[in-house]
């Protein structure tokens, strides 16, 4: 259900109304100068005793500024104000006595005894009455159209007096929340400078990635905690031009800090604008980013190195796949001279092939870059061994070049292959044994490799040399090879190996 007052004026509601006086947070605020004078002023132009500024909530009637009364307010429903604020004129009540709606008022029939009455309302911009101006009088009288303006003239000012202070509160309000904001935002510096560079704020932030205080800074020239060379480029003169000119400028950049420690910042420089859109200064907001910015040159780094690598590898098993193929290419050819039937060849470039493919394995373990010499000798002879161990190897761990591994792979695969046919490794009681050592040290080391079979059948040397005893002879070969030996001796075949030992590590 509407109430009176929303029946009586239309044009607005007494909730809307309440909300708008409370906006202004002037109920029960101390008194003011300002508003004391202007109720002196009413009073004197109106030549009456009595004048307030009178401010009407839900409930009561209560007085901002008051000559000529003690009370500081009254109940609403005695006010004649509460009457007031439903007329858009100022409200005139020339004899209480004679008007029905106040003849019997508490206020005309006792203390203090009111006669006269002329309020003109408090109006928000939005024709929202919160109360009156009114000149009051125990006497009855009438007022002219100039003290009417006048009243309507100075309730104007006590709007205006009002709006100043709401505008003012809002303003420290949002002043504080800017503050607690700036203040708050540690991770970014937030900076102020007029049009010269010349620091004039400079928040928490600010202070935590630069070093300096707001106090040290105020009154300096941005130039400080720019780099020497970019002060010498004019840097920070060309970013407020930019700022200026194109509504911001870039700032991604090393800065210093008060200690002369460097720092990578990311940010932007903006103008300040005042009165018709003119600049007044500058806004700069940086973030430190120099992890983030490390980061990104690790990365590059990174994938400048792993392209190195990936150029490296891709060079590398050109070369590798080419020495394979021309491997291969070799055995095939060179296996297909020595045999008389299709199945021998078959079996024969198998074998090889098996044998090469196990090296292959061993150092695709340890990234073609070196395998142990066990593992080799092991990988090459495991096919000839019997359940009874007829091939014993054995020497010091050490690790041996791809290229040395593959020759001296297929060199065992030849030896065991021959032994396996015609020498110990063709009877049940033959057996071989394989040696490895170092000799002497230093530059002058090297490596001797040692194939002995025994308890085999007599053997002679071959009246002509195949492909498996090239292999043989080849095993480690160029520069790393010093020599290769081979006897038949009456007990078996016995064959020496000589290297250097920094050449077959390489």
């Amino acid at each position: 259900m509407n109430s009176l007052a929303d029946l009586q004026n239309p044009g607005w509601r007494e909730a809307d109304r309440l909300a708008a006086l409370a906006s202004y947070a002037i109920m029960d605020t101390p008194a003011e100068g300002e508003f004391d004078d202007l109720i002196k002023v009413a009073a004197q132009i109106c030549d009456v005793p009595m004048a307030l500024i009178s401010l009407v909530d839900d409930r009561r009637q209560w007085f901002k500024s008051a000559i000529g009364l003690d009370a500081a307010e009254i109940p609403r429903e005695v006010a004649f104000c509460a009457h007031a604020i439903e007329q858009r004129e100022v409200f005139v009540v020339e004899d209480a006595t004679s008007d029905q709606r106040f003849a019997n008022n508490p206020l005309v029939t006792g203390a203090p005894n009111l006669r006269f009455y002329a309020g003109a309302p408090l109006e928000t911009p939005e024709g929202l009455p919160l109360g009156t101006l009114c000149v009051l009088d125990d006497q009855p009288r009438q007022l002219d159209d100039k003290q009417i303006f006048a009243l309507k003239t100075l309730a104007r000012q006590v709007m205006a007096q009002l709006e100043l202070r709401k505008a003012l509160a809002q303003k420290r309000l949002s002043d504080e929340r800017h503050r607690q904001i700036l203040e708050s935002a540690l991770d970014y510096g937030i900076i102020t400078m007029d049009l010269q560079g010349w620091v004039t704020s400079w928040n928490a932030g600010a202070a935590n990635i630069l070093g300096w205080s707001e106090e040290e800074m105020c009154g300096r020239p941005c130039d400080d905690f720019f780099t020497p060379e970019d002060r010498a480029a004019h840097v920070p003169e060309r970013e407020m031009g930019d700022a200026l000119a194109h509504g911001r400028g870039s700032d991604e950049r090393w800065h210093l800090r008060k200690d002369g420690s460097r720092f990578f910042a990311s940010g932007e420089m903006m103008p300040l604008r005042g009165d018709a859109d003119v600049a007044v200064g500058f806004l700069k907001i940086l973030r430190d980013r120099t992890e983030y910015r490390l980061a990104q040159e690790a990365l590059k780094i990174s994938e400048a190195s792993a392209e190195h690598d990936r150029q490296m590898l891709t060079r590398e098993l050109e070369h590798r796949v080419k020495n394979t193929l021309s491997l291969v290419q070799a055995i095939v050819r060179q296996s297909l001279r020595t045999v008389t039937t299709p199945l021998e060849a078959q079996r024969t470039i198998e074998d090889r092939l098996v044998s090469l493919g196990r090296a292959h394995n061993i150092l695709t373990s340890s990234n073609w870059a070196a395998a142990p010499i066990s593992a080799i000798v092991e990988a090459a002879t495991c096919v000839h061994d019997s359940a009874e161990g007829q091939i014993h190897a054995g020497g010091p761990d050490m690790l041996i070049s791809a290229r040395a591994a593959v020759g001296l792979s297929m060199a065992l695969h030849e030896l065991c292959t021959n032994a396996a046919k015609y020498g110990a490794l063709s009877t049940a009681t033959g057996y071989v044994d394989i040696v490895w050592s170092i000799m002497g040290e230093g530059t002058e080391a090297q490596f001797v490799l040692k194939w002995k079979e025994h308890g085999g059948p007599p053997v002679q040397a071959p009246t002509r040399r195949g492909f498996g005893s090239r292999l043989i002879e080849t095993s480690i070969s160029g520069a790393a090879s010093v020599g290769n030996t081979t006897r038949f001796e009456p007990d078996g075949l016995a064959w020496v190996t000589t290297a250097r030992l920094a050449a077959i590590q390489e």
